[in-house]
């Protein structure tokens, strides 16, 4: 924030009040709280980075809107189900709060570049998207699933079969999470998105505990993104395109509260995220397919 120019970092909270202390005195922030109905009450602020684990971001979100807060930036995965995550959205609707979530992938330049070539036809028409992450499905598999949305263009998704194992006590931000994950999602046009998330080594998950090393297939030729944006056909050598600079998530939520078109992290982006997610699990529940959108 303080980055942009444009902002004055006025508090922080953390329910640990060493926290709070260390964290004003690294960056100069002057009111420190121990909770956040006090910081909303005193400090009004016009914008609240929601930077908590993921079982907290409803509570926090309703709260900081329902204090006209103008403007939220929340740590991904919006919700860990869709009754917080449309909680979330229909207390900002109410009072006028603009939300983005955190997927910060979707600001990467390279995927960014991927996402034009992708839409100008670079590779034809793309039939699947393959990633394998690291880390859990709603940690690191929300990273895997928006980045795949955003790299098509956000096509709705029309269908889900995917199937998880959960055999040891695994939490990830106090939350439970499954050992194995492996999702097959089918978008409206035609494209399926591929994911695996913790996986055995090997194959498509080899090196793979992040978003990157992302395969797009098209009809005409594959793109890939990792250290570089490469295009490869049937026809010629690989190549890699020149990737421009791309801005940031904070400039751009400052641009949209300020009467930009919009943030390519709004929350109904996010939310869709969050429904496949469930999907998947859903999925594994009824052991079949589940269609879209989910009850």
């Amino acid at each position: 924030w303080a980055a942009t120019g444009r902002a004055e970092l006025v508090a922080a909270v953390d329910i640990n009040d060493d926290a709070a202390q260390a964290f004003g005195d690294e960056y100069g922030i002057p009111a420190r709280y121990t909770g956040h109905e006090a910081m909303l009450g005193a400090e009004k602020p016009d914008i609240v980075s929601i930077c908590t684990w993921h079982g907290t971001h409803p509570s926090l979100t309703v709260a900081s809107a329902q204090a006209g807060v103008a403007g939220i930036l929340c740590e991904k995965p919006m919700a860990v189900n869709l009754a917080d995550a449309d909680a979330m959205l229909a207390a900002c609707r109410e009072s006028g709060t603009q939300l983005a979530i955190g997927h910060h992938h979707r600001f990467s330049a390279r995927n960014t570049e991927a996402r034009r070539q992708i839409a100008a036809g670079a590779i034809g028409a793309p039939h699947m998207l393959r990633v394998a992450v690291g880390g859990g499905l709603t940690n690191n598999g929300t990273h895997a699933i928006d980045g795949a949305r955003y790299l098509l263009g956000d096509p709705a998704a029309e269908w889900v079969i995917g199937q998880v194992e959960r055999r040891t006590d695994r939490y990830e931000r106090k939350e439970p999470i499954e050992d194995l994950c492996m999702g097959l999602v089918g978008f409206e046009g035609g494209a399926r998105l591929v994911l695996e998330s913790d996986m055995p080594d090997g194959g498509l998950n080899a090196g793979a505990a992040r978003l990157g090393g992302l395969q797009v297939y098209g009809t005409e030729g594959t793109l890939t993104v990792g250290d570089a944006v490469t295009l490869s056909s049937p026809r010629g050598a690989a190549v890699d395109v020149d990737v421009p600079a791309d801005t940031n998530q904070y400039d751009e939520l400052l641009a949209w509260m300020e009467g930009g078109a919009t943030h390519r992290n709004e929350a109904t982006n996010a939310r869709a995220t969050v429904e496949l997610m469930m999907a998947i699990y859903e999925s594994a529940r009824r052991r079949g397919l589940v269609s879209l959108p989910l009850d």
